[in-house]
């Protein structure tokens, strides 16, 4: 289930000229500043001051919800944000972000979402929300990559989900856009993952980790469109499946930060096993080479190249949504999630990131950018059958907010051979 909260910074960019930069202005709450809800300064764009309030430790702001994506189409409603600022610090230490939205499919979907941020290398969230059709979630997940203060990564998530959007087209590279079809997956799952640093302050650190998943396939809600079960009667099973993955996998990662990145490198070689002997009612492997190269151009951080390759390989007879997929915010931003689907996986992608403004508002300075993209990316049934037969290009531009060293939130459009795709996130760096 997706995320709105992105537009809590993105909204913040409504044209301001050149009243936005303001390196040398302090607009923070004073010291002696009551508790209450104060406007931001008059020197502000309008927009900003209509949306934003500051109180003593953060800021408050009211923003309408207008979120769209290539499955679910557009949602709108309201969302109230609360951001909160460490005490006699710049850095947001929580967010508090109810919502309620209407979407044309999934009704009425009131949300709750809580981010915490203890250090600058911690994360904790939870999530919780509930629509009548087919669109429910609760999750709890916390990441902190520096345990204890020994250089130890340590994830842990817990997760039910509903998702009555997704989209199947059937198998392999050539899979036609006439296919499509709907179902809802219905997902209870927990992983954790533990990262230990093989030398001191090198970068590389060996992980464990495991994960289980019960998950069951079932008509979806789009009346529009003809049910997974009916078009492809063979692709899942009529009941709950179960299957378990323990992974191994070395990283190294020099990155300046994992969400806010200007500069850095983060490489993965990934080994994932699968065994009916372990719990899973399917026994496959997955391979995986995960590159990702950022160069800061200039001290002041305005020109950043990003770069990300992604290669994936399962061996064995899984149901298609444990496969490899390409489509979507993470993989490939010119096709809805699930687009194309099969054993291997390329995608390659580079980005410019380039600064436009920044504001600072009750102690926290927000930046925007824009970063046009291109890239390429392909599925087959084995590495070697990747030819450039099955490429599928993709260029765009995204529009990025970012308050460091937390959040980042983004609005990117992508254009493949089946037109324009929209997507809208929070705190994926890349």
């Amino acid at each position: 289930m997706r995320d709105s909260v992105v537009l809590a910074l993105l909204l913040l960019a409504v044209p301001a000229r050149s009243q936005i930069i303001q390196s040398d202005t302090d607009v923070s709450t004073p010291k002696t500043m009551p508790a209450e809800l104060e406007r931001p300064s008059e020197s502000q764009p309008w927009p900003i001051r209509l949306m934003m309030a500051e109180f003593k430790h953060g800021m408050f702001v009211r923003l309408p919800v207008v979120d769209t994506d290539p499955n679910r189409g557009v949602t709108y409603g309201v969302m109230p944000i609360w951001v909160m600022n460490e005490a006699g610090s710049d850095r947001i230490s929580a967010i508090h972000a109810p919502s309620l939205t209407y979407n044309n499919i999934f009704k009425v979907t009131p949300t709750y979402r809580y981010y915490r941020y203890p250090s600058d290398k911690a994360a904790y969230e939870f999530r919780a929300s509930y629509s009548m059709v087919e669109d429910r979630e609760i999750l709890g997940e916390m990441e902190d990559l520096d345990f204890l203060g020994k250089g130890a990564a340590v994830h842990g998530e817990v997760h039910y989900n509903v998702d009555g959007s997704g989209r199947f087209f059937g198998l392999g590279p050539d899979s036609a856009r006439t296919a499509e079809s709907n179902f809802s997956r219905k997902t209870m799952n927990y992983s954790w993952r533990v990262g230990l640093p093989i030398f001191k302050d090198s970068g590389f650190k060996f992980n464990f980790g495991h994960r289980l998943a019960g998950e069951r396939i079932a008509p979806g809600p789009v009346d529009s469109l003809p049910d997974l079960r009916q078009s492809f009667p063979a692709a899942a099973g009529s009941h709950w499946h179960q299957d378990g993955e323990f992974q191994l996998f070395v990283d190294y990662d020099t990155r300046d930060s994992v969400v806010t990145t200007t500069q850095g490198s983060y490489g993965k070689i990934l080994v994932e096993n699968s065994q009916q002997a372990w719990g899973s009612e399917f026994a496959f492997q997955r391979y995986e080479l995960d590159l990702r190269k950022f160069y800061k151009r200039d001290p002041a951080d305005r020109f950043v190249t990003a770069g990300h390759f992604l290669f994936q390989h399962m061996v064995g007879d899984v149901p298609f949504y444990l496969k490899p997929s390409m489509g979507g915010k993470y993989t490939h931003r010119a096709y809805g999630d699930g687009r194309y689907i099969d054993h291997a996986l390329m995608t390659a992608t580079v980005e410019e990131r380039i600064t436009l403004y920044k504001i600072p508002l009750a102690g926290v300075t927000t930046e925007f950018e824009l970063a046009p993209f291109m890239g390429v990316g392909a599925v087959a049934n084995s590495p070697h059958h990747v030819t450039a037969r099955y490429a599928r290009p993709v260029v765009g531009a995204a529009v990025r907010a970012i308050a460091r060293p937390q959040v980042v939130g983004s609005i990117d459009v992508g254009v493949g051979r089946e037109g324009p795709n929209v997507f809208m996130d929070i705190n994926y760096s890349f």
